[in-house]
């Protein structure tokens, strides 16, 4: 009797520890950071951890009896993560796979798979998963990703604007010290036709590289967004009047004319310094790059959604690769004038600089010997919602 008593008891001691074991390993899978998955050969889910309502927004149900890679995979990443379940189920390797899965809100959530084949397991006969949630963790290294990239483009362009101080601000004041010293003889001399002759020239070279110069700090602002951005509604009609006064009388020495194609009045809610600044070297390349006797048209038209300005000329034109080059810092494209004008390559940069802070595009059409088209195109924006979203982003 004693006996028969002392074998009930061990045997609910060894049930009581049973369920204390079961209950203990259930709670930890249940609040485990990570889901267990059981799966057939086939990838249908027979068993999902609570947990994943918490990372998946599903509850285990949900996803039980499902295809997942067929039914909850991003498309992008089926092939890849049916590759990964594969090589699992040969015994090739244990997995390591990331991939978006779906979140019952729609969006998607990435995760990482490791798993083991226990098919011929008769106790399990399942494929064992360990899923992790690893989205923080892959925002974090495309922010790595972008700030890296980021990095390198502002050393590519630290690179490219000591180049440019280095070379193109060199060359106006080389050629101010030599002329000063040849008026310096001409003065010695007596010559002051001699002595008016170069200081033309030396006013010319001034003039040269204070445009640089300021085109340089103009630019080095932007990078480093300290620009301050001034949004003011203006008549463009004007604005382009204004600029292609300023420019008149390069124009008429190199006998080229300049027609602006007047539509009814534009206004443009946009900085206007920039705007200008972006017609006036628009207007000034058309004028270094056309034969005398040329016309370079300028016209203006506005949609519902944006304005768009073109600047076109007859002049030389561009090659094809060289076009490409036009915008970008790191293959900064510079070349002569059909006078042998020389210029830095930086007016178009700061040109695309200016316009993409008004969320605009710059663009260019050319053919080698029948002139170039230039354009920009601007957002119409009202004030109230340019003021809003300059305060979600600056």
């Amino acid at each position: 009797m004693t006996t028969n008593q002392d074998d009930s008891t061990f045997k609910e001691r060894v049930g009581d520890l049973l369920k204390q074991r079961d209950y203990f390993y259930s709670q930890l899978i249940k609040n485990s950071f990570d889901m267990i998955v059981l799966l057939d050969a086939e990838g249908i889910q027979h068993y999902v951890s609570e947990s994943c309502e918490e990372i998946l927004g599903f509850s285990p149900q949900e996803l039980c009896g499902i295809d997942v890679i067929k039914e909850m995979i991003h498309p992008e990443d089926k092939q890849k993560t049916s590759r990964g379940f594969k090589r699992i189920i040969e015994n090739r390797e244990h997995g390591g796979t990331q991939y978006r899965h779906r979140h019952k809100n729609g969006g998607w959530v990435h995760l990482e798979a490791f798993g083991t084949n226990q098919l011929e397991n008769p106790s399990i006969q399942a494929v064992i998963l360990n899923v992790r949630d690893v989205t923080e963790r892959k925002k974090a290294e495309e922010a790595l990703i972008e700030s890296e990239a980021r990095l390198n483009d502002l050393n590519a362009t630290k690179d490219k604007f000591f180049s440019i101080i280095g070379h193109d601000l060199k060359n106006p004041f080389a050629s101010i010290i030599g002329l000063s010293e040849l008026q310096l003889l001409e003065i010695e001399k007596e010559n002051y036709e001699g002595v008016k002759e170069y200081a033309q020239m030396i006013h010319h070279s001034s003039q040269k590289a204070m445009e640089l110069l300021t085109n340089l700090l103009l630019w080095a602002r932007t990078q480093t967004g300290r620009y301050d951005y001034k949004p003011q509604r203006f008549n463009l009609n004007e604005a382009i009047d204004e600029e292609i006064d300023l420019l008149r009388d390069t124009a008429v020495l190199k006998s080229i004319s300049v027609e602006f194609d007047r539509s009814s009045n534009i206004f443009l809610f946009a900085d206007k310094a920039m705007m200008k600044l972006v017609i006036r070297n628009l207007l000034s390349n058309g004028v270094k790059f056309s034969h005398p006797g040329e016309t370079i048209q300028v016209s203006a038209e506005q949609t519902d959604e944006e304005v768009i300005i073109h600047v076109a000329d007859n002049g030389v034109g561009i090659d094809p690769e060289r076009l490409e080059m036009l915008f970008k810092i790191e293959n900064r494209y510079s070349r002569a004038g059909t006078n042998n004008e020389m210029g830095s390559g930086l007016g178009l940069l700061l040109c695309k600089e200016f316009i993409e802070l008004h969320g605009g595009k710059i663009w260019a059409e050319s053919e080698p010997g029948s002139g170039s088209i230039f354009s920009v195109s601007i957002p119409v924006m009202e004030p109230a919602t340019c003021a809003a979203e300059l305060d979600g982003t600056r």
